[in-house]
């Protein structure tokens, strides 16, 4: 594949220092599984919530956490099947790695858009890459009238040719910016009969994991995409009219650096928090505290009954336990009488900030 025509400008190299220091800071402060989990569970009901609205089908967080927890209704799963097999295909991402035997390529985008549209689209439709002269199903897809028609392309070695570009390009192109440029692609061709715009951010966030732009998988890509709107669209139109992607690479770069930057932040502030906090905590407080402090970090509050009996504890030691916290500026309580729990104190006792919850 033949580099399309664009100029670095200094947007472009601004946003691209800042996604690989957002990279490294992430890199840096790393956060054990108990408070990672919290943060990915996050991004994720963020991302499956941004991805309602980018589709035209609104969520809400607390749909989508109930989605991310596998708690949807029971008479709410075929509507929402769409988002769950969303779900399913970021696991797969989840544990995606190099001995995988889908190597980055078009077949590793048509398994993607297999588990994505499995039970949505019909079964003829399923994984099947169009003739680019047939229209895609516009289901689930608001980026599908942005294609353009190409009826001589093959699109299974076109798009081959461009994930080989991508992997092993000799044209010194940065990673993101190839990123971009395959985004790019999809909506201008709009490969698959169904499902183009999920599998290309999908595509999207399994590449920037499998290179090292995405650890863990943790960057919301389609939080990232929606939160540009129509303005993604709109360079994308003025790019191809232009016949220069500058302007496309500006907008992308900038919305996902921005949403990167955003969560190393998140990962810097927790790390500095809980987990370099962790040593002082460990002399001031006992284990069944310091347990507290954990489930206090996902569910954000706790009665005395409900410490009394995690803890396997007398009332009076649960009065003791909580009665020290409050007093060492901990944790502080809320409500009366038998309506009393506990919450985060806002600020430690030397002064600093204490740890807070993740939301």
């Amino acid at each position: 594949m033949k580099t399309p025509q664009y100029t670095i400008t200094s947007l472009i190299l601004n946003y691209l220092i800042k996604y690989e220091l957002a990279v490294a800071d992430i890199n840096h402060y790393p956060l054990p599984e108990k408070y990672k989990s919290v943060l990915h569970e996050k991004y994720d009901a963020e991302d499956t919530e941004k991805l309602g609205e980018l589709i035209g089908y609104p969520l809400g967080y607390n749909k989508s956490l109930q989605i991310q927890r596998g708690q949807e209704p029971p008479s709410q799963r075929k509507t929402l099947k769409i988002f769950t097999n969303f779900r399913n295909v970021r696991d797969f991402i989840n544990s995606y790695g190099p001995t995988n035997a889908l190597k980055p390529s078009i077949e590793l985008s048509t398994h993607i858009n297999k588990l994505l549209m499995k039970n949505i689209a019909d079964d003829w439709d399923l994984a099947k890459l169009r003739g680019f002269s047939e229209k895609p199903n516009e289901i689930y897809d608001t980026w599908y009238k942005f294609r353009d028609f190409y009826p001589h392309v093959d699109p299974s070695s076109y798009f081959n040719d461009v994930f080989e570009w991508v992997k092993n390009g000799k044209d010194h192109n940065h990673f993101l910016i190839k990123l971009g440029i395959l985004l790019y692609e999809f909506i201008d061709k709009a490969p698959f009969l169904a499902g183009n715009q999920m599998t290309a951010i999908l595509t999207l966030e399994i590449l920037a994991k499998n290179y090292g732009y995405n650890p863990d998988n943790i960057f919301p890509y389609a939080k990232a995409l929606e939160y540009l709107g129509d303005d993604l669209t709109s360079a994308f139109k003025l790019s191809k009219g232009k016949h220069d992607l500058t302007m496309f690479l500006e907008a992308f770069l900038y919305t996902i650096s921005y949403t990167v930057i955003g969560v190393a932040k998140e990962y810097k502030d927790v790390h500095i928090k809980k987990v370099k906090n962790q040593g002082a905590i460990e002399v001031l407080l006992n284990p069944r505290q310091i347990k507290l402090l954990d489930y206090i970090a996902v569910n954000f509050k706790v009665t005395r009954h409900q410490y009394t009996k995690m803890m396997g504890t007398s009332f009076m030691t649960s009065y003791r336990d909580l009665q020290d916290m409050v007093e060492k500026g901990y944790i502080k309580p809320k409500g009366q009488g038998r309506g009393t729990y506990y919450i985060y104190a806002k600020e430690s006792p030397d002064g600093g900030i204490l740890l807070e919850e993740i939301a």
